[in-house]
């Protein structure tokens, strides 16, 4: 095998590289070209932007347009307590459609609204927020502690909120996380409702009713007699409307009566009927304490009441 002179090396090192050199310059022209013709285009066209900057520009006039809203704190169940006087409301219960006869559960559930507590759609519909109440009030009747279970957003200093938002005869004592299957209806196993009343309501009908009227201890204890004809398990249905004697739902229980002693108030003598039962119908309470009193006066027979637990209608007339 041959070996290259010294001379014929040099002059294969001095061809490559001048190839090299040669690529090089073209590529570098062609490069240049290139940008070149970009730029023309840019010049030519410059109401054209790129992709990048027209999304951009698109972005920015979004968030300007709908701008982002802070998110509320998740909903949770809870239970508040709560108490009113119910004069001038029209029962406890709300009616979203109904925008004339306000009710105890209209001032609660705006106050709610108000404090970013719950949305208006869940006020317009409460069955979004699993609103229940414990016991119903009718007309005119207040509570001394009453419960509702619903979900809203636990804000904090929540009782605050709302009672500021509240009229003063309606007053919201507390808030209380609970289970997300608790129900404040179904979980109520009792409900107690006090019924004050002046003594002359009771005032023999011979006799002329008046305030000076002082109930003795007998016609005191037949209020007692009578009114422990309820205890147990009965058929209300002619204490309310709408039921009939075998509607299941018209069987109540009473666990408890008591006639409290007689006070005096203003120079009018008074007494309170406690009743404490597993649940009520509407207008019940009025009724079995209107039948009481038609009793004692002499206005109604004595077995009035257990007729009234029968098949047959008995119609019990009571004041609102």
């Amino acid at each position: 095998m041959l070996s290259p002179t010294r001379s014929s090396v040099e002059a294969i090192l001095k061809t490559v590289i001048t190839t090299v050199s040669t690529i090089l310059q073209e590529s570098t022209s062609a490069t240049a070209e290139r940008q070149e013709e970009s730029n023309d285009a840019d010049d030519s066209e410059p109401s054209k932007k790129k992709f990048k900057d027209d999304t951009e520009v698109e972005t920015s006039a979004t968030k300007t347009l709908y701008p982002s809203q802070p998110r509320l704190p998740k909903k949770r169940k809870v239970c508040v307590s709560f108490g009113y006087c119910g004069a001038g409301y029209f029962g406890l219960q709300r009616n979203a459609k109904d925008k004339i006869h306000r009710t105890i559960e209209d001032e609660l559930v705006e106050a709610f609204v108000k404090v970013d507590a719950i949305p208006q759609a869940h006020a317009d519909d409460m069955s979004k927020m699993c609103f229940q109440r414990a016991a119903r009030t009718d007309k005119g009747v207040s509570a001394v502690a009453n419960l509702v279970s619903l979900k809203l957003s636990p804000l904090e200093n929540l009782t605050q909120l709302v009672n500021e938002q509240l009229p003063k005869q309606v007053r919201m004592f507390g808030v209380k996380r609970v289970a997300a299957s608790f129900n404040s209806k179904n979980s109520c196993d009792a409900r107690t409702y006090i019924y004050i009343l002046p003594t002359y309501a009771f005032c023999p009908i011979e006799e002329i009713t008046s305030e000076s009227y002082r109930i003795t201890p007998e016609v005191l204890q037949l209020v007692k007699d009578v009114s422990s004809e309820y205890l147990g398990s009965h058929n209300f249905h002619n204490f309310t409307s709408g039921k009939k004697f075998t509607d299941p739902s018209a069987r109540r229980h009473i666990f408890s009566i008591n006639v409290a002693e007689p006070f005096m108030k203003e120079n009018v003598q008074f007494t309170i009927i406690t009743i404490k039962g597993q649940s009520f119908m509407l207008h019940q309470i009025r009724k079995m304490t209107s039948l009481i009193i038609a009793i004692v006066r002499g206005i109604a027979s004595r077995d009035t009441i257990q007729q009234a637990y029968n098949a047959d209608k008995v119609n019990i007339f009571f004041s609102r």
